[in-house]
């Protein structure tokens, strides 16, 4: 007999459990009692998995999920069993990636592997995909090294930092982003203890962090941007092909009072392969501005990483230009 896997399921919300409602579909509760009469109670048996569920309440659409959620959901995952081999995250599909990204970052030494899936269709619904992603998490909790993360769908294991939603109603809608540093830990990071369980509790309550990501787009009047940018805790930008902007004078002078302010900015690129360089004029008023490149990073991950750091220095663990330092894949 297969020695038993003690593996928790951890539903947080999303399409894989939702219902129909009056206006359309809606998150539901009481996710394991509708699941696990379809589960194979069999395949559970010869595969040696001893499965439990938690839910968060409420459930959400993964579109009302932020940071406090991410720091909410490190916080439980740290107070698991010692015992438990792996634990799978049911979310929606909406904001997989940031959470994948933003967990993977929070809890780089936890004690279990830590999957995340979710489902393109509700589970009661025909031709669902809910069931079969599950199906195959758990396959993987069990035939990983325990401590693996990553993101289980449409029968592909992902990374969990550079892995993007590409289509809003296919089956097939994650693709992994290829990246000189895809088979590496996900970045560097500042050399500290990882976060407590208190940290992570204040954080869920207590950090709200103004960000914004905006994308350059031909025309982008100067004038305006230079006024409506006011409040934000730190910016990201998408540059034009590898990082390239029109010449905006006025917003590359405010991008310059920010950083000199310590208010972070940096610059991704719009395209999903490649990243950002400094190969061209056009983009040189965004470097002289202090703006950070960084490089082949995909927007979820570039935010998560800001979010994440913008938290340590809230609690006093790191400086700005530790900030600045680290936010780049690498330094």
């Amino acid at each position: 007999m297969p020695r038993p896997y003690r593996i928790h399921l951890l539903y947080a919300g999303g399409t894989f459990g939702m219902l129909p409602g009056p206006q359309g579909l809606t998150p539901a509760p009481d996710l394991g009692s509708r699941l696990l009469p379809l589960l194979p109670d069999d395949w559970l048996q010869a595969s040696g998995i001893d499965l439990e569920i938690s839910e968060c309440q409420p459930p959400l659409d993964s579109s009302a999920m932020n940071c406090s959620h991410w720091f909410r959901l490190a916080a439980q995952l740290r107070q698991l069993d010692p015992k438990t081999h792996a634990c799978i995250l049911i979310q929606g599909t909406d904001t997989l990636a940031w959470s994948a990204s933003a967990l993977h970052t929070l809890l780089p030494d936890l004690h279990c592997s830590l999957l995340l899936t979710a489902a393109m269709q509700p589970l009661a619904e025909t031709g669902s995909d809910a069931l079969s992603n599950l199906m195959h998490a758990l396959q993987q909790a069990i035939e990983l090294p325990r401590g693996s993360q990553g993101i289980c769908f449409n029968r592909q294991l992902l990374p969990p930092t550079r892995t993007r939603k590409f289509h809003s109603q296919s089956h097939q809608a994650f693709h992994a982003v290829e990246s000189a540093a895809e088979h590496s830990s996900g970045g560097v990071w500042p050399d500290i203890a990882p976060l407590s369980l208190t940290d992570l509790q204040h954080l869920a309550e207590h950090f709200k962090p103004c960000l914004l990501r905006l994308p350059i787009i031909p025309g982008m009047d100067d004038n305006w941007l230079a006024k409506h940018l006011d409040g934000l805790d730190g910016l990201i930008l998408e540059g034009l092909g590898s990082g390239n902007t029109p010449h905006l004078p006025r917003f590359f002078h405010l991008l310059q009072q920010m950083h000199n302010s310590g208010k972070p900015v940096g610059l991704v690129s719009q395209c999903w392969q490649g990243g950002v360089t400094k190969d061209y004029e056009s983009a040189v008023g965004l470097h002289q501005a202090g703006v950070i490149s960084l490089g082949q990073m995909t927007p979820e991950t570039a935010e998560t990483r800001l979010t994440l750091l913008l938290a340590l220095q809230y609690m006093g663990k790191i400086s700005f230009s530790t900030l600045c330092d680290f936010w780049p894949d690498s330094i």
